[in-house]
């Protein structure tokens, strides 16, 4: 009888793979090839000398973390075989210079330097290489850029319109939640309770579990999703998979975002799944006036949440409660 599942064969790192993938159909195949593709490189990086563990290898244990591997792409098609220890502040400076050749500062510290940073923290934690002393190109103010509840519900009102009815419930759950993309993706949903109104959030940036508090708005959109009480994936793709989970900035989404964006007369290019993010803390403290819930909410270990506390936006939280958006502890079922 012929095998039915598509077979991954190729050499990697100089070794012959020849390994079923366990996919009836191309697509599911070649999504494994890659995951197949990345154990590997992940395993040889424990059984290699310091000297010679390459960044390809320390992006690929990376990965397998769960952790986020946003702008990873770049770099690593940069760096590949290159030896962590020869990463320095030359090596950076090139790199920059290499990928965004044009950039900011700010873009560079955020789509380069920080990445590598906790790519190379990750590595030294696991103790495989020296902690990185990379120094971050200074210049450039950081921008914040957030959603009003009107533009929300307008892009909401556009996704509505998508063949996968599961955007609109995920995009909903971004404005009206903490949730970066990675942890909304990552949602299992034996992990919400709608009744309880609250979601654990297992797999966070900074790798600590949180709990978060739905929202009304959040709970009567995801009451309509198929998968509540399901194992597994909340949010799935239209073919009913769940997300791949390599992307962790909004790139399983991006295509029929930047469509609703355009639909609510926005520019893609500056209002990105992310940004749903932004305009929750910005709402939610203008809203509560709450720096703990909002620290607490948010997931943030650093200071960076103080960053809405400075910003002065008056009198968006009143209009996002008046629109659904209500973030007081005890709302008993929205506005």
């Amino acid at each position: 009888m012929k095998n039915p599942f598509y077979v991954a064969r190729g050499t990697i790192n100089g070794k012959r793979i020849e390994r079923s993938t366990g996919q009836k159909t191309y697509a599911a195949a070649k999504r494994q090839c890659e995951r197949i593709a990345a154990e590997i490189i992940a395993g040889d990086a424990h059984s290699v000398p310091e000297g010679e563990l390459t960044v390809q290898q320390v992006i690929s244990l990376f990965r397998q973390a769960g952790r986020d591997a946003g702008f990873l792409d770049r770099i690593e098609k940069h760096f590949q075989y290159t030896p962590v220890a020869e990463i320095r502040n030359a090596e950076m400076r090139a790199a920059a210079n290499a990928i965004y050749p044009k950039a900011a500062p700010a873009t560079i510290r955020r789509r380069l330097y920080t990445p590598m940073k906790a790519v190379l923290n990750f590595a030294a934690n696991e103790e495989l290489c020296a902690p990185p002393r990379l120094v971050s190109p200074s210049g450039g103010k950081r921008k914040i850029q957030f959603f009003t509840p009107e533009e929300a519900d307008a892009v909401l009102v556009a996704l509505a319109a998508e063949q996968n009815q599961f955007l609109v419930t995920l995009v909903t759950g971004l404005f009206g939640q903490s949730m970066r993309m990675g942890e909304a993706i990552t949602l299992d949903s034996r992990d919400v309770s709608l009744s309880h109104r609250y979601a654990i959030l297992r797999n966070t940036k900074n790798g600590e579990e949180r709990i978060i508090s739905l929202t009304s708005r959040t709970v009567a959109a995801w009451s309509r999703l198929p998968t509540i009480g399901v194992p597994g994936s909340l949010f799935r793709c239209a073919d009913g998979h769940s997300f791949d989970h390599g992307n962790n900035r909004g790139g399983q989404i991006s295509k029929p975002f930047s469509r609703a964006v355009e639909t609510a007369g926005l520019d893609p290019a500056r209002y990105t799944p992310h940004i749903c993010r932004h305009s929750w803390a910005t709402w939610f403290y203008d809203q509560t006036k709450d720096v703990l819930r909002l620290k607490t909410e948010g997931g943030w270990k650093s200071t960076e949440y103080e960053r809405y506390v400075k910003m002065v936006a008056p009198g968006i939280g009143r209009v996002a409660g008046k629109r659904g958006w209500s973030f007081t502890a005890l709302d008993p079922g929205g506005t």
